[in-house]
């Protein structure tokens, strides 16, 4: 379980890392918008670091965990919403 939850952590910094670049400008490889951009950054980047702490700090791993699927699943429920709502004239 702890070589899942290091990997998830892993992920979720590298994918908040690059949406983080995104969103300031020094990448422009999104094909989202910046909002969603910037949410992503956040979700990805903020629980990516909770799940790193709880881990490599509190050696709580079922935590951890819980915060690295976390972005993944609001991730997901964000993109639905923003699908279903935007303007694709």
């Amino acid at each position: 379980m702890k070589f899942l939850v290091w990997m998830i952590i892993a992920i979720n910094i590298y994918f908040g890392f690059d949406a983080f670049l995104n969103a300031v400008g020094v990448l422009q490889s999104s094909k989202y918008s910046r909002t969603a951009t910037i949410v992503f950054a956040l979700l990805f980047l903020g629980m990516g670091l909770g799940g790193l702490y709880f881990a490599f700090m509190k050696h709580n791993y079922r935590i951890a965990l819980w915060l690295g699927i976390g972005p993944w699943l609001l991730a997901l429920i964000f993109l639905l919403i923003n699908m279903m709502t935007a303007d694709y004239k």
